[in-house]
């Protein structure tokens, strides 16, 4: 096949076409139900559209996302580099008759932490595959690729976790040798309230959880005022269905740091209250997205100033608190 032709018939399958996009979030832990939206979304896709429509399916991840996409689709030049290496090995490229129809399906991986390295698999299989043979594909080839990706983003939210932790005992620390160093008076000058020696164990904790708990509002507020509001009015992102999905996944990204921050914290070294904390996890990730879409909506209707700092502070802050009481009841 002529090269120019080559370029021509990638042009055609993937210029001037609109892309069939979708996307939804992935619960770090529940990968059954990811497992059952991904089958749904794809199934729905192969039976409303064709081989040769371009799409991109993206599942939000806590600490990055994962694209299922045809190769090409991003760069035109890696569907040509990956024909050309076709090419040499077999003689042959997904043009001539006895191939496949179609491209290959590619499983992208972005990490959004730094330092964390991100990934791109093309995969063994064509888009005619995913159209003619969607049980065996999903199952065999896509699915334990996707699976892959979402353990790894799963180790990313671990070890940021941990660090977490691991700050939050240096707090515990410093906190609790500041309190030995002051008279009783001094105590309650400096925090409005008589202590007695036997809670400052657990006043010391109490802080250094907020103090954690408070990093990851900060950075969720920030990133949302800088890298998504960018000085719009609320009502506009709002209005913008990507600026949208991308502040509702900022709100269950900022949930899951926190949940999963606790979860480390006092899990690590008490299996039932591990298991108690994942027991409400999702009911508590019901009342979060529920507090933050009557905000939003009062922000709207009232037409109020969005303040990052305050939202976050005002839909995290209950939950941090709650999960504080659970844990003291449990103890």
């Amino acid at each position: 096949m002529d090269i120019n032709d080559l370029k021509k018939q990638i042009n055609d399958r993937f210029e001037n076409s609109p892309i069939q996009s979708s996307a939804f979030y992935a619960d770090p832990e529940d990968h059954l139900d990811n497992q059952k939206k991904l089958r749904v979304t794809l199934k729905s896709f192969t039976e409303t559209q064709n081989i040769t429509t371009p799409f991109a399916l993206q599942i939000m991840a806590t600490h990055s996302d994962i694209t299922i996409m045809p190769l090409g689709l991003l760069d035109l030049n890696e569907l040509k580099e990956w024909e050309d290496k076709q090419r040499q090995k077999s003689g042959v490229t997904f043009g001539t008759t006895d191939k496949k129809e179609g491209t290959p399906l590619v499983v992208k991986f972005d990490s959004h932490v730094k330092d964390e390295e991100s990934d791109k698999q093309i995969l063994n299989t064509y888009t005619d595959d995913l159209f003619n043979h969607f049980h065996d594909t999903f199952n065999k080839v896509i699915w334990p690729v996707v699976m892959k990706y979402l353990n790894e983003n799963q180790t990313i939210l671990y070890n940021l976790e941990k660090k977490l932790v691991e700050e939050k005992d240096e707090i515990k620390e410093n906190t609790l040798n500041q309190l030995k160093s002051l008279s009783k008076e001094d105590i309650k000058e400096k925090i409005g309230i008589d202590l007695k020696e036997s809670q400052w164990e657990h006043y010391s904790n109490y802080i250094a959880d907020m103090s954690q708990v408070n990093s990851i509002i900060v950075s969720a507020s920030t990133f949302t005022k800088d890298q998504i509001l960018k000085g719009k009015v609320f009502t506009q992102m709002m209005n913008i269905a990507q600026l949208r999905n991308t502040f509702f996944w900022i709100l269950d990204n900022t949930y899951n740091e926190i949940i999963f921050f606790y979860i480390q914290a006092y899990g690590a070294t008490d299996a039932n209250l591990k298991k108690h904390l994942h027991s409400i996890r999702k009911n508590l990730a019901t009342n979060m997205r529920n507090a933050a879409w009557k905000r939003c909506n009062d922000i709207i209707e009232d037409q109020k100033k969005f303040e990052s700092q305050k939202f976050f502070t005002e839909v995290f802050l209950p939950i941090a608190e709650n999960l504080e009481v659970e844990i003291d009841k449990f103890k």
